[in-house]
């Protein structure tokens, strides 16, 4: 062996051996064990049986599976994995390795492990687990900055997606058989709103005072939605898109009289929030209830999961509505008859107007609405 491999060597050994000396003696005095791989040339592929494993004296080594899996370097260990399995049947190779530029190794079989005294054959096992010892180290590293990587990454997606459209879009990235999230029909309850007066007002502010104050508004919103089991679906400007799923009578009669409480809980706040900063702002809120479909309705490869039909869009009528059809002022909040319908038996309906009015949008289709009384 040259005395520059055998240098290499030798500190390999060193990093991981207690006694180097006692077996590097045998490993130096046994020749062509050397061995020199140009580059791209397979060190071995995967399915082959697993006779030999190399300590990197030079160059490097890549470790392919269907892809890179990793690069071995001079002074690693590669192919121990394989070796040491029990079985002759388990010794396979599980992944190709190729040469990475020109590469020289030192190659170990079982007839050098079997040539070993009891002594040196017991240094070298050591030397193969304080081996494995570090690459189990490594991968757990590597694990935990893939889950990071992945809390991230979720993290983000909760930025720009509900709930529903998280949950769908990660299983539909679990799923390699589907690029689509599929559609799915369901009653749901509708809140639309929106600042009334806040163009006017952020035309007469710094961009940065007006969207201090959308945020805070909006922050307002989406903590109570929250709480009250929503989830926002959108923002819309100085706007706001949020639904609950109500499928059945049990989350109808759980949900209708929250959304509804924290459409007044909002209103109420607002107008405290602008009557200290002398701010002429207002809100205005449009609940309804009825059929609709959730789904991913994006394009250009990017994810829009909300909720269509003409549940929601008569919700974001209610919201539109400026005043009734004999010309009075609505109140901030707005209920559909159907919403209306299910707060019977709750203290909140108390805060409604128990007559309905009709309101009609630009086509003259006319919806009856409860307002909040002032």
């Amino acid at each position: 062996m040259k005395a520059a491999a055998a240098q290499k060597l030798t500190a390999f050994l060193r990093k991981y051996c207690s006694d180097p000396p006692a077996l590097l003696t045998e490993m130096l005095k046994q020749p062509g064990r050397t061995v020199t791989i140009s580059d791209g040339r397979a060190l071995c592929r995967k399915g082959d049986v697993a006779d030999d494993i190399w300590v990197i004296l030079e160059g490097a080594v890549r470790v392919h599976d269907d892809g890179l899996i990793t690069t071995r370097t001079a002074g690693d260990l590669v192919g121990e994995a394989a070796f040491y399995r029990l079985s002759p049947a388990q010794r396979v190779r599980g992944a190709d390795m190729f040469a990475s530029g020109d590469a020289r190794l030192f190659r170990i079989d079982l007839s050098f492990v079997d040539s070993l005294s009891e002594r040196q054959a017991g240094l070298w096992h050591e030397v193969v687990a304080r081996v494995l010892t570090e690459k189990l180290d490594e991968s757990q590293r590597q694990r935990s900055a893939l889950r990071l990587k992945r809390e991230e990454q979720e993290r983000l997606l909760n930025m720009f997606v509900c709930e529903e459209g998280h949950a769908a879009a990660m299983a539909n990235f679990s799923d390699q058989s589907s690029d689509a999230i599929d559609p799915e029909a369901c009653d749901v309850l509708t809140w639309f709103s929106d600042i009334v007066g806040f163009s006017c007002y952020a035309a007469s502010v710094s961009p940065i005072e007006a969207a201090g104050v959308v945020r805070e508004i909006m922050d307002l919103q989406a903590r109570l939605i929250g709480e009250a089991g929503g989830q926002i679906d959108k923002f819309i400007g100085d706007g706001l898109m949020a639904f609950w799923r109500v499928p059945d009578a049990a989350r109808r009669k759980r949900h209708f009289p929250a959304a509804a409480h924290a459409a007044l809980t909002v209103c109420s706040v607002l107008a405290d929030m602008a009557r200290e900063r002398a701010l002429e702002l207002d809100i205005r809120i449009g609940l309804h209830s009825g059929p609709a479909i959730l789904g991913d309705f994006g394009g250009g490869g990017r994810i829009a999961f909300t909720s269509i039909g003409e549940s929601v869009n008569t919700a974001s009528r209610l919201e539109q509505a400026r005043f009734c059809m004999s010309g009075e002022k609505l109140g901030p909040v707005r209920l559909s008859d159907v919403v209306y319908g299910q707060l019977a038996g709750h203290a909140v309906a108390d805060k409604f107007e128990p007559v309905g009015r009709i309101v009609s949008d630009k086509n003259d289709i006319r919806y009856t609405v409860h307002c909040s009384l002032p």
